[in-house]
């Protein structure tokens, strides 16, 4: 190679340089090549949380592979994606899929972080637990997520249960044949002290067919039921809590609208107000609604003769009537349901200068409020939504005053509630278990978890979110299965 071929080849890769260096400085800050219109646009990204993590990703089809991604704190992150429309899919072998339609823009992360595949049906670990005599419905242990209250008939006797799911052993706790169970659909319920040690149910008592509160004490063998309605003399219990962290202190409503405090060892009944319609317990204060107009009040815990009044206008609808149901997240955040099922949200936003009495015009059947109180969970037989109570600024952003459908069904929808996300419901419809995922964009994911041989009815179905565990009654058992085994995931 002569003087003038070397110096022709080092002016080549010069200007070679000059051209490459950069396009490549471009293509590490992001930018993208588009040939249509032949200039540079900023690229943006997609990431996504999931359980499991070593999930396969597919962005229209093409498969992502880890050197095309990072992985920071368990998310996966897709770089280098050049504004437009694409369908993402998120799979895994002997796993449900995950799809969404979306739209990435420049210089934006479009992001998922509650990505949930669930083992398919037939990959689900299940296991059954045996209870003695006829179970007729069951609840969460508070002391325990390894243990289930199971109330179970057996001939003339009514039996009280703990069930321990690791060794499907059974604990006898309480025995009667003074009294039988009210039925699921009459309010069939228990209601723990602070210390686990005591409970009140309603029972029917068999010699007068009278439904009572009863009291039972764990730590006497003997004389251990306590009848709380012969404290009342003539008014009939309708609803009764136990006080906060006090063992022995109960709050109580009768049918005449009266509402007391008590403590059934040291003292006789206190009345705290009279035409009272519902109430409810949070962050240690109670909240109740007054007749004739239900307006909210508050008092503490510790001062019954200090009423505050919440609420500034009455609630027609419901006026004059009995409220069937009062839940309360906070002061802010208060929901009534009459007896007719006229419901109302009494919301109201500091921040926003904004107090917003809500009105659904569907009929409401429940609700159950998120743990953060952004999200209000709503259903009836056929419709199940939500409304965001307050601004929501994780992707997909959401906003005060937001209502977002789930699903609607021809089938009667039953056992609604959310997941320990808050981005993620389950619901059974006649015999299947759902996932549904709350995500608005595009269209909702849902994952038929379980099909069973004969219908679930209400309060068959338990999640409990503290161990990621679906608890369900299929042909007169007890059955179990774990949603997502590392319950570190979930992100609220």
């Amino acid at each position: 190679m002569n003087r003038t071929q070397r110096k022709l080849f080092t002016l080549f890769f010069v200007l070679l340089f000059f051209l490459v260096a950069p396009t490549v400085v471009l293509f590490a800050q992001g930018y993208r090549f588009n040939l249509q219109n032949n200039v540079f646009i900023y690229s943006g990204s997609i990431t996504i949380k999931s359980w499991p993590r070593d999930i396969n990703i597919y962005i229209d089809g093409e498969e992502q592979t880890n050197k095309h991604m990072s992985i920071i704190n368990g998310a996966r992150t897709v770089n280098g994606i050049k504004p437009g429309k694409y369908r993402i899919t998120c799979s895994k072998p002997g796993y449900t899929s995950w799809e969404k339609d979306i739209e990435v823009h420049s210089g934006v992360s479009t992001e998922f972080w509650n990505v949930l595949l669930f083992p398919e049906k037939e990959s689900f670990d299940i296991a059954s637990y045996e209870v003695p005599g006829d179970f007729k419905q069951f609840f969460l242990s508070p002391e325990s997520n390894d243990e289930l209250v199971v109330f179970s008939e057996e001939e003339e006797k009514r039996n009280i249960y703990l069930l321990n799911t690791e060794n499907n052993q059974t604990e006898l706790i309480f025995g009667t044949e003074e009294f039988d169970f009210l039925p699921k659909e009459k309010g069939l319920n228990i209601e723990w002290n602070a210390n686990n040690k005591k409970f009140i149910l309603p029972m029917i008592d068999r010699e007068t067919d009278q439904s009572n509160f009863i009291l039972v004490n764990l730590e006497k063998e003997e004389n251990q039921i306590t009848v709380l309605d012969d404290f009342f003399e003539e008014q009939k219990i309708s609803r009764a809590r136990w006080m906060f962290n006090e063992k022995n202190q109960i709050v109580v409503l009768t049918e005449e609208n009266n509402f007391f405090t008590f403590n059934h060892e040291e003292e006789a009944p206190v009345l705290i107000a009279e035409n009272v319609s519902g109430f409810d317990f949070a962050e240690h204060k109670i909240y109740f609604t007054g007749l004739p107009n239900n307006i909210i009040w508050e008092i503490e815990q510790d001062n019954f003769t200090n009423k505050k009044q919440i609420s500034n206008q009455p609630f027609p609808a419901i006026e004059g009537e009995n409220l069937f149901e009062i839940t309360a997240y906070d002061k802010y955040r208060i929901f009534l349901r009459s007896e007719n099922d006229g419901s109302f949200l009494f919301n109201e936003n500091r921040k926003k200068d904004s107090i917003s009495i809500l009105r659904p015009s569907e009929k409401v059947l429940g609700i159950q409020f998120s743990d953060d109180g952004k999200k209000m969970l709503c259903w009836n037989r056929h419709e199940v939504w939500y409304y965001m109570l307050r601004d929501w600024e994780i992707q997909p952003k959401r906003f005060f005053g937001d209502k977002i459908t789930i699903t609607r069904s021809s089938e009667p929808i039953k056992n609604v509630q959310w997941m320990d996300n808050y981005e993620n419901i389950i619901l059974s419809t006649d015999k299947t278990i759902k996932v549904f995922e709350a995500d608005p964009r595009s269209y909702t994911n849902v994952s038929d978890l379980r099909t069973t041989k004969e219908s679930i009815e209400e309060k068959d179905l338990i999640y409990n979110k503290n161990n990621q565990t679906l608890y369900y009654q299929e042909n007169g058992e007890i059955r179990s299965l774990v949603l997502i085994k590392n319950s570190g995931f979930l992100n609220r």
